[in-house]
């Protein structure tokens, strides 16, 4: 391409009125230009960007035999209010009348649709396990959009629905297109954590959010640098070592155990019912006072090891691995020792508590978290029955069984992917695209090409060349001075270019220039095409 013949589009002062650097260099490289708040034009570098990022998560998909469809973004309305969603997602909706009166909405996702048009193709559970994807535009009315495309009123998402006969095959599904979105972001050189969360508006039991690292972003998680998970803020549990103790009495005519202990933590709440199945506990469970108490855990040098053997313990799953614990002496009347464990303790009873905050995160003694903006870039459901059920689709399983189907969607912010990649590679001259979503691969940058031959003919031999390797070049052949041609490929984000003057040209020479690293580097012109073909 020469860029005579495409449009750069690219600004040199700072826009106005823009919060973000992901913002400000997609309007100063000519990415993107607004149309009104919240909705953009892609121009041609951006859109190039665009389609590289598509690819590189359709080729993915295709591989892992899922696929391709492309649903109506105008959806009739009755599908979301026999969901429930019309009121649930309120006046994010964007809604129409046709001529006729018919009411519709503009999609913000498609998990109705696709389960209204997939009960009239899927007959068979030998069908089952299958997966559609889709990438293309999507609405919400944002009451603020911000930071440009990060919140905006149209984006570009990749959205993917799976139907299972059972729940054990769509958590296999889950955990493999969880997978999948790890290998994507990290394709794209994304530093981002996984976040474990509740799935509001879109129902189902089980959620993960993808969030990268950002200095913006209306997210902010916290994070241990020996995990690729983190937690969101107020999750966060800063008093972790605070334990509840509950008493509970036992059969201690028909068991040596003269009392049990429960230990959980203390943001979390007791259910009876977790007991009810622990046979030395006395029924209908029992508490002795005092109801609770808050202990503290600490790390110790004692080698001491105490334990009553008449008292049973039971431990709450979340906290069986604390290192250290200490019942003081003076909790308990004097016939009771006090209690001491370490990792060596072996607890009489460790259960799951069904009413605790799974995505609350307790940090280890000595542990160093970081708290950080963040941008959600991905997210996945387990919706279970939510849309099926609904609908009553369902099949006869392999045992003749009618079975409502399980479902699972999964969706990719495309736009969200590239501020995140800009916000997190730039410099002060512009964006440093990673190799497989730059616009261009190669920038070529002729010194004096209209006054020398020589230079002329050899800009036209490498550029034909790098065509004919199907390599992505931009040749800039304008009349213009070095330093606005070099400017407008930093601020483009190029990853590599080739920069050819009569001083180079004498030596038989190109000077190969490295984006990230500013850095240039002589390379013979007989070298150049095996050098590319490593590097790119």
């Amino acid at each position: 391409m020469y860029t005579t013949k495409y449009l750069l589009a690219t600004i040199k002062e700072k826009p106005t009125k823009t919060e973000s650097i992901s913002h400000q260099l997609m309007l100063r490289s000519g990415m993107i230009r607004m149309l009104s708040s919240g909705i953009y034009t892609w121009l041609p570098t951006g859109y190039r960007v665009v389609r590289r990022i598509i690819d590189v998560i359709s080729n993915i998909m295709n591989k892992h035999g899922y696929l391709e469809i492309c649903a109506p973004i105008i959806q009739p309305k009755k599908l979301w209010d026999q969901s429930g969603r019309t009121k649930l997602y309120g006046e994010e909706l964007i809604h129409l009348m046709d001529r006729k009166k018919k009411k519709y909405i503009l999609s913000p996702t498609h998990e109705e649709v696709i389960t209204h048009i997939f009960h009239q193709e899927i007959h068979s559970y030998k069908q089952l396990p299958i997966v559609f994807y889709q990438i293309q535009r999507k609405f919400r009315d944002e009451i603020r959009p911000r930071f440009g495309v990060i919140r905006s009123i149209e984006f570009l998402m990749k959205d993917a629905y799976s139907f299972h006969i059972n729940k054990k095959s769509l958590k296999e599904t889950y955990q493999n297109i969880k997978n999948i979105y790890i290998q994507v972001f990290t394709a794209f050189k994304l530093n981002f954590k996984i976040v474990k969360t509740q799935s509001k508006t879109m129902g189902g039991s089980t959620s993960h959010e993808f969030h990268a690292i950002a200095n913006i972003g209306e997210d902010k998680i916290i994070f241990s640098k020996k995990s690729n998970c983190a937690i969101h803020s107020d999750k966060y549990r800063t008093s972790s070592n605070q334990i509840k103790m509950y008493l509970i009495q036992t059969k201690s005519t028909q068991s040596r155990y003269s009392i049990a202990v429960v230990l959980m933590r203390k943001y979390n709440s007791l259910q009876k019912k977790d007991l009810e199945n622990i046979k030395i506990l006395a029924y209908p469970i029992k508490l002795i006072k005092p109801k609770k108490m808050i202990l503290s855990y600490k790390l110790t040098n004692d080698k001491k090891f105490y334990t009553n053997k008449n008292i049973f313990i039971i431990v709450d799953a979340s906290i069986k691995n604390i290192p250290y614990f200490i019942l003081k002496k003076d909790w308990f009347n004097e016939t009771m020792s006090p209690l001491l464990w370490s990792k060596k303790i072996i607890f009489n009873k460790i259960i799951t508590m069904t009413n605790i905050n799974k995505n609350s995160y307790y940090p280890l003694p000595g542990e160093k978290v970081y708290t950080k903006n963040s941008i959600e870039i991905g997210h996945i459901f387990q919706l279970g029955k939510k849309y099926t059920k609904k609908t009553n689709f369902s099949l006869f399983d392999q045992k003749q069984k009618k079975k409502t189907l399980h479902m699972g969607c999964y969706g990719i912010g495309i736009n969200r992917i590239i501020s995140a990649v800009i916000e997190q590679n730039h410099d002060d001259n512009g964006i440093i695209w990673p190799k497989c979503i730059t616009p261009f691969q190669i920038f070529i940058i002729p010194i004096n090409m209209y006054k020398n031959k020589k230079i002329k003919d050899t800009v036209k031999y490498i550029y034909e060349k790098l065509i004919h390797k199907k390599i992505d070049v931009l040749l800039d052949n304008r009349q213009e001075h070095l330093g606005k041609m070099f400017a407008d490929m930093n601020l483009i984000g190029i990853p590599y270019g080739i920069i050819i003057s009569t001083n180079t040209l004498r030596a038989q020479e190109i000077e190969f220039y490295f984006r990230k690293k500013n850095l240039k580097k002589r390379i013979p012109i007989n070298h150049l095409f095996n050098f590319i073909k490593k590097i790119l």
